[in-house]
């Protein structure tokens, strides 16, 4: 058994549709508890379903360990999908999700099936949302398996254990509990947010499902292009060189200032090898006297950037920074790297113009409160 007790992603602003939910369900519990005549007909029937069942049906349930469960999950994940998606956005992923969680439930259920009643299938749509927008959360729990203990978990792989246990146990038959209801919610989130994330309705961020995807296949077309004899570090003769360019015999090496930027760089990449940082700074700043448009590897570019901010070499850091962001432009650190120059304009380098500039770009990326 797992209880989940918070996350640790921060939350930007107050989640009051999220709260008005949970408070819904419990008075509607209260009610219907004290007079259980009056959730007569509103649960979700699959033989003869009404319309205004695949709403209803989502704020009744069986019993205390029923709402309580349902309770805890919805706040733990509701909370930040709220965040992500504003009030009315979350409204309508939660019921619109309980809709298709209960098409789902009455499109496969027998004959025999009772009626459904529970906010299981709309938390399911709130657990796939959330699995979609921060999958690099992770999630405290309390576990009961002979032992009793606390740990942390990632949330992708929580929400996909009960995804994959919601598969297992829907094969098996006579389970009271709705497990088509479930896996319809949660499909239903996973696709709604992905489609709104691709479509930019919804502010990209470094940490979305997306831009894991995305960076997992750039190390995939990276060592691929490793494997099959590419060398990001060696000197790459020019097209035409390598055609002949009209003449006979090798291509002709390259001049001394060629040579001696790439003598340079290799140098570069060995001093970070070794996290000799100090080296590997002067040797970048004999790099750009050489050749001032010359830029490193994204991430030796910005090691190099951080370190020599660290020596408090601001003007160098701050060219270091301009020159990651003039090559690398659609990284996921950009927001970080400008708000690092917007802070060095502003404290150390007397520049409050491009300091405000920097500032204002970066808030437009970041969105959590810590940030």
């Amino acid at each position: 058994m797992i209880i989940p007790l918070r996350t640790d992603s921060p939350l930007r602003t107050t989640p009051y549709m999220n709260w008005g939910l949970i408070a819904s369900n419990i008075a509607v519990f209260v009610v219907t508890l004290a007079q259980p005549h009056l959730a007569n007909g509103y649960g979700l029937s699959p033989r003869q379903p009404q319309l205004f069942q695949f709403f209803t049906y989502q704020f009744l349930h069986e019993g205390w360990l029923h709402i309580a469960g349902n309770m805890l999950f919805l706040y733990i994940f509701g909370n930040n999908v709220n965040d992500r998606l504003g009030h009315i956005g979350y409204l309508a992923l939660y019921l619109a999700g309980g809709v298709f969680a209960g098409i789902s439930y009455t499109v496969t259920s027998s004959g025999a099936a009772g009626q459904m009643v529970g906010a299981s299938g709309s938390i399911s749509a709130v657990t796939g949302a959330f699995l979609v927008l921060l999958p690099r959360s992770n999630v405290t729990i309390v576990y009961f398996w002979y032992l009793i203990g606390m740990t942390e978990i990632a949330s992708a792989w929580l929400i996909a254990g009960f995804f994959a246990l919601d598969i297992f146990e829907g094969l098996k038959a006579g389970d009271s509990v709705a497990h088509m209801a479930h896996i319809g919610g949660t499909i239903f989130g996973i696709f709604i947010c992905s489609g709104l994330l691709s479509l930019q309705l919804l502010p990209r961020d470094p940490f979305d499902i997306i831009a894991m995807f995305k960076r997992w296949n750039r190390r995939r077309q990276y060592r691929d292009m490793v494997a099959t004899g590419y060398n990001p570090f060696e000197y790459t003769v020019p097209e035409r060189a390598r055609r002949g360019g009209g003449s006979s015999g090798p291509p002709p090496p390259p001049d001394a200032r060629t040579q001696r930027i790439l003598d340079l760089r290799a140098s570069i990449a060995e001093a970070l090898a070794a996290h000799d940082l100090d080296q590997a700074a002067r040797l970048y700043l004999a790099l750009k006297a050489a050749d001032p448009q010359q830029v490193l590897a994204r991430q030796q570019q910005l090691d190099i950037a951080n370190h020599l901010a660290s020596q408090q070499l601001y003007a160098q850091a701050a060219e270091a920074y301009e020159s990651f962001l003039k090559q690398y432009g659609k990284s996921d650190q950009v927001g970080q790297v400008e708000l690092m120059l917007g802070l060095m304009y502003a404290r150390y380098l007397n520049q409050p113009a491009r300091a405000r500039d920097y500032l204002i770009r970066a808030a437009s990326k970041y969105h959590a409160g810590r940030e």
